[in-house]
Order: structure tokens, then sequence, then C-alpha cells
């Protein structure tokens, strides 16, 4: 079923079913001067040109501010499961998929987001174990599952979350959307996107490295839990950059300079 967006300045609001459009320029909660967009559009049109072909007459005032049409009593024009999300996303114009190495950018970030819980949270149980006396056995596999409780559940959430997006992901204005209907996905589908991670490692990450060259810029992943990556605002290049080369290239650095340190130390020594 096809869904609608209406944008009102630089913000879009929906998605809304086709009675949810009518029904609320009727009732005057949309305007003539309000845009009707959907998917493959490069811009919005007039929603008073479009309402004008279904024979809808305009409204008399101004609208309102622009809210879930949701009416006070059953409407014959909604459908029983029609779905409403207020997601600022995007300004008119095409939508932007987001490229590899913002995604590499942000996931380095949601990485060291998530190194920093681990920690946080591991040092805390720990302390708890101590006091309660409970042993930590020689190869005890719990913080393993630990670790990976902590990564679910951070991408899980936040992905389902109203933002659609992780920490990382945030710093970029990159949102997660469903990609069928651009719409906010649920924790369910957030956590298989997590658990297709996996998969996108096999084979020498390929899952990862094919993103660039597929339709809508879609890694194995986002094939497995139907999702896209989208650009919700403008950022920074010269940040991803030079995020890339501080959490990745960084380590790389400090070993060298460690190690040709310490070759310095052992020819002094001599």
């Amino acid at each position: 079923m096809t869904q609608y967006w209406v944008i009102r300045g630089s913000e879009r609001h929906g998605p809304y079913e086709e009675g949810d459009v009518l029904e609320g320029f009727a009732l005057g909660k949309m305007g003539p001067s309000d845009l009707l967009w959907v998917e493959g559009m490069r811009e919005g049109v007039p929603i008073a040109d479009v309402m004008a072909n279904f024979g809808v007459a305009p409204p008399s005032e101004p609208p309102p501010a622009l809210e879930p049409l949701a009416p006070s009593a059953p409407s014959p024009y909604r459908p029983p499961s029609a779905r409403v999300d207020d997601l600022p996303e995007f300004a008119l114009g095409d939508i932007q998929y987001a490229g590899f190495w913002v995604r590499f950018a942000a996931s380095l970030l949601d990485s060291l987001v998530i190194l920093v819980i681990a920690l946080v949270l591991g040092f805390v149980l720990g302390v708890v174990m101590g006091v309660l006396r409970i042993p930590i056995g020689k190869g005890a596999q719990w913080p393993k599952v630990f670790g990976f409780a902590v990564s679910w559940l951070y991408f899980a959430t936040l992905e389902s979350s109203a933002r659609c997006a992780t920490y990382g992901k945030r710093a970029f204005h990159l949102q997660v959307l469903g990609a069928d209907d651009l719409s906010r996905i649920g924790f369910a589908r957030a956590s298989a996107r997590w658990i297709g991670r996996f998969a996108s490692t096999l084979l020498f990450m390929i899952g990862y490295l094919l993103q660039p060259f597929t339709p809508r810029k879609r890694a194995l992943h986002d094939y497995i839990a139907g999702t896209v990556v989208v650009v919700q605002g403008y950022y920074s290049r010269a940040l991803v950059v030079t995020i890339v080369l501080l959490l990745l290239g960084g380590p790389i650095i400090l070993g060298l300079l460690l190690g040709a340190g310490l070759k310095m130390l052992q020819i002094l020594g001599h």
C-alpha cells in the first residue's frame, strides 16, 4: 500500500495512508501550502493540487501545527492498522543513502562507546561478585556472553528508538529505516540486523565490502533485516576522515612508536 509524507517547511511528517491525507486535509490539519511526497519523487507536490484531483476543497482557515491524524471517533477513511510516525527526516530533494566510509566511521565510534559501556558495567559486576564472594572460574564464558549482550542491546535498542540511530550514527546524522517504507523499525528487526552483522563478517567481511556497489548502498545485514541507512542531514567529511585515522590508524601508529622506543632502549642498553 502506498504511503505518503507531508512536508511542512524543512520537516517531513509521516508516513500516512491515503485516507489519513484525505481526512487530514478536509479537517484542516494539512494546508494547501504543504507538500505531499512519496518515495521515488524528486520533490514534493503542493497538496492543494493533489486534493483538487480528488475534489476535496481546501480548508477555510490556516492549518494548526501538524499532528498525528488520530480522529476522536472511528472513521471509514482510516485503515484499521494505519501507522503514524513523526520523524524529522529529510528536507526536500532526493534521499541520500549513507556511503561506506561514513558508516565505517560511525561503526568505529559505536565500538568505542560499547567498549566504554562494557568496561564500566564489567567493573561494577566484578565489584559486586567480589563483595558477594562469587568465584570467577578460569576460562569462564560469561564475559563473552556479557559482551555480546551489551552489543546486542546497544544496537537493537537505539536503532529501534525514536532517533532510529546509535550514538555513532547520530554523530553523522544517519538513520536506520525500513527499506520498504522508510519508517522506523522495531526491536525485533533491529535485533535481526545485529545478528546479520555476523553474516557480513564471513568470507573476509565481504558483506560489508559489497555495500558501496549495491542499490541504495545496502550491506548484507541490511538485506537480511530489510533496512537501509539514510543521511538525515549534513555531516562533516573531515570528521569522517579524522575518526577513521584516529580510531583505526592511531593504535597502529602508537604500536610502531612503542616498538621503535623499545628498540632504541635496547640499543642504548648495549
